[in-house]
């Protein structure tokens, strides 16, 4: 009887990784030569009065990792940073990889998420229009901004601070 050993295909798994430890367990995963993936996705903040851009994981708290039934289990419970391997009835959970490729095509071409957008309720924090709330139109530059602002039932075009507003909501509002 010839017997022909074949090896397991790999697969991918998500671990769940300690509270804000993400690049962390990353970090040390991809040191012991581990495939991983945590995707991530650009968001504009306002900081200091700057608009800023910055990652922000797709799915905080995990990381997507590649593995065949050799590699070494056992490291990942010992891998700083990582709390768990998601699994369901003592099995480790399977990703497809479908899921795993849709996930880096829609990640690498997406543009980055604004923190203010045309129609979004802001509130002035400063100055003679303080406490008021008006509508975002657009930047005007790097450190102010274009509000419609109802002053006395009119639709007034004013030019604020970027540092002096704080957005309200998420709900966008036609302008008038």
């Amino acid at each position: 009887m010839d017997s022909e050993m074949v090896l397991p295909a790999r697969n991918w798994y998500l671990l769940q990784c300690k509270p804000r430890q993400d690049a962390r367990a990353l970090e040390h995963l991809e040191r012991q030569g581990f495939e991983c993936y945590a995707p991530v996705y650009q968001v504009q903040t306002i900081s200091a009065g700057k608009l800023r851009v910055k990652e922000q994981p797709l799915f905080p708290g995990y990381v997507f990792i590649c593995m065949g039934m050799e590699d070494s289990w056992l490291a990942l419970r010992s891998t700083r940073g990582v709390n768990r391997v998601v699994a369901f009835c003592g099995q480790p959970c399977q990703v497809q990889d479908a899921i795993v490729e849709h996930l880096r095509q829609r990640c690498a071409n997406t543009e980055t998420h604004r923190a203010l957008s045309s129609g979004d309720r802001v509130q002035i924090q400063v100055g003679e229009f303080a406490d008021m709330e008006a509508i975002f139109l657009s930047m005007d530059g790097d450190e102010r901004v274009m509000l419609l602002l109802n002053v006395l039932n009119r639709q007034q075009r004013v030019q604020v601070r970027l540092a002096h507003v704080q957005p309200v909501s998420q709900g966008v509002v036609a302008p008038l």
